[in-house]
């Protein structure tokens, strides 16, 4: 088999996985249930991935990477700092109900080295993105200029991993949504300009039809 051929193999395996992990949950799938999921042997299986540890590491690390991509294309489609921000921070808050305590809890109980791997690269990623859109809205005059950006993004993605957790899991998707909007609806005006401001208050609410 060509090395693009494994590359494709491997690819489809790690999208099933991660598939089944989100529906029937992290901890109760064993690499039995993947297999009989796939029609494929353990042998097979196991000449991709040594254990259950290996397929859940390149599977999480799969689905970083697809999701950092579409942060990327997000950013090239809105030149308009504002526009990036709620676009960029809807797609997360989907991500986030996709990814919910099937898979987020168990990953830091079981699989600690994973789950921090996942959170340094999650937040570099969303850090250098968020600071440099609040950069370029410092000069678009939509973000104020007396901010330091840097310490900006910090905070909030601290904010943003806080709304993350299990207690959020109590609350219904239209609350959850609400929740997360009021909280960056208050992020936006807190640093926006009279300029900003009047472009923020004519947006649609990203969640709402």
């Amino acid at each position: 088999m060509s090395e693009t051929s494994v590359n494709e193999v491997k690819t489809s395996i790690l999208q099933r996985a991660m598939d089944m992990f989100q529906r029937y949950g992290l901890r109760a799938m064993t690499m039995d249930d993947v297999c009989r999921e796939l029609s494929m042997s353990k042998k097979t299986l196991y000449q991709y991935f040594s254990n259950k540890a290996d397929l859940v590491d390149q599977a999480v690390r799969h689905v970083f990477r697809a999701h950092k991509v579409a942060m990327d294309e997000i950013g090239a489609a809105h030149e308009n700092a504002i526009d990036r921000m709620v676009h960029r921070f809807a797609f997360l808050m989907r991500m986030m109900e996709s990814h919910g305590p099937n898979m987020m809890f168990p990953l830091k109980k079981y699989y600690p080295k994973t789950f921090e791997w996942l959170f340094a690269q999650r937040q570099q990623t969303m850090v250098d993105a968020l600071v440099q859109t609040i950069r370029d809205g410092q000069s678009q005059r939509l973000f104020r200029d007396d901010l330091d950006a840097e310490l900006v993004a910090k905070i909030h993605f601290t904010t943003m991993v806080g709304l993350a957790d299990d207690d959020l899991q109590s609350y219904t998707l239209s609350e959850r949504r609400n929740l997360i909007w009021t909280a960056i609806s208050l992020f936006i005006r807190s640093i926006s300009t009279a300029q900003g401001l009047h472009y923020f208050n004519e947006l649609k609410e990203p969640f709402k039809s």
